[in-house]
Parts: structure tokens; sequence; C-alpha cells
């Protein structure tokens, strides 16, 4: 499996653990609101650094005694090869696994689920159905999209579904989305930010204007109902 950064703690990507992110490159979604270009884009993400996975756990091993996570994130990270292996190498040194994830290959996530490997898995939710390809980058298999949420709902021990509002999702996308994942157990509206040292996969949707955390806080006390948590997270 290729690790392109090894963040040692985090207080902020595992709710309520002390975690270590693992960041893997590659995606098969091109958002254009992605600050991840370096790991998303192939002709970059190829150049770009590596950790070797046994220097991983040689320091999840070090740091043991104060983790109790690790976080594996990207790109994406059920396009890597060998990530069953790593997920399992994680487990023997005894930490939780949080995955996060696209949601586009259910057939990866039905394996990791199977195979105990993950506690809790984020999902990214682009936009309701009809706008999916447009906030992906990409044209989208919605069926496979739907798979992921009917095995996670089922099969994972816990979960979060989340939606980063990019500019032009509106109110009404939003409760699409909650409609869509009506009764999950928790949804998340992350407001949309652009990192001043990254920047996004395109630069040109920097300038538009997105939600603001006041006005998400207003829809989630429309589409609460229909999801048992979550809520709008802190910008960061």
């Amino acid at each position: 499996m290729d690790v392109a950064a090894l963040v040692p703690l985090s207080l902020s990507d595992h709710d309520g653990h002390v975690a270590a992110v693992v960041f893997v490159p590659g995606c098969n979604f091109r958002c254009p609101f992605c600050h991840n270009a370096d790991l998303v884009l192939p002709e970059r993400a190829a150049g770009g650094p590596r950790v070797p996975v046994d220097e991983v756990l040689d320091e999840l091993r070090d740091r043991r005694d104060f983790l109790d996570s690790v976080v594996v994130s990207g790109g994406e990270p059920t396009l890597q090869p060998g990530l069953q292996e790593f997920l399992a190498a994680v487990r023997a040194v005894g930490l939780r696994v949080k995955l996060d994830t696209n949601g586009s290959r259910p057939d990866v996530l039905g394996l990791l689920f199977e195979g105990k490997l993950v506690d809790y898995v984020a999902m990214d939710i682009k936009a309701p159905p009809a706008r999916y390809a447009e906030f992906a980058g990409v044209p989208v298999d919605l069926a496979r999209i739907e798979e992921s949420l009917r095995l996670i709902r089922s099969m994972a021990p816990d979960y979060e579904f989340r939606t980063t509002v990019a500019p032009g999702l509106g109110a009404e996308d939003l409760r699409a989305v909650a409609d869509w994942i009506s009764g999950a157990k928790r949804y998340f509206l992350q407001p949309f930010r652009v990192p001043p040292e990254k920047g996004l996969l395109d630069p040109a949707w920097a300038d538009r204007e997105a939600l603001s955390s006041h006005a998400l806080r207003d829809i989630w006390v429309s589409v609460a109902s229909l999801v048992g948590g979550g809520g709008v997270r802190a910008a960061s």
C-alpha cells in the first residue's frame, strides 16, 4: 500500500479519539472543490513523497500507549492494493480504525466489514443523486454509491455520512441528501473552505460563494429529524 504522509497525532480527525492519520495517494473522483490535489491528480501524486508501510507501523507501535485510533484517508483508500493487509496490521498493534471513503467501491467495503477491519466509516456524500457527477467531477455509478450506503448502514460498527457544502449546493440539495439517507445514524454538514496553503483542484471554485455556517445551522434544523444525529461541523 502506498502511504503519502503520516500525521502522528490528531485530536480532530476521529471524534473522541487520539489518532494518527495515514494519507494515501490516488482518487477516482475529481471534485473541483477538493484541496488535496497533490494526492488526487496522477501527475502530482506519482512524484510525491512516500512513507514505507513498515515505518508507519513502527511509528504506530511506538505511539500505541497514547494513540487509540488510526484514520486512513486520502485520496481514496479503497483504491489501494494492500489496504486489507495494512488494516489487519494496525489491528495487530491494538488500535482502532477509522476509514474515510467516497463510497465508490462497495466491494472493498464489504470485504473490510466481513474481516472486521474497521470500527468507524466516514463516507462523503457529494450531492443529491441528480447532481452527483457535477460535484464528483466525473461520471458516477450511483448504484455503487447506494450499495455503499446500504453496506455501511447495515454492517459498519459505527459510521457517519457527511457533505462538504461546496459552492452551488443549496438548501434544497441538502434536504434531498438528507431524504436520500433518511434514518442514517449520523449526518454532518461541513462548511466549504479554501486552505490558503493548498488551493483547490479547480482554482476557479475558490471565488465561488458557498453557504455560511450560519445558513447551514438553519438548514440543519429542517433536516435533523430525518437522521439520528450529526449537525454542522465547525469550520476549521
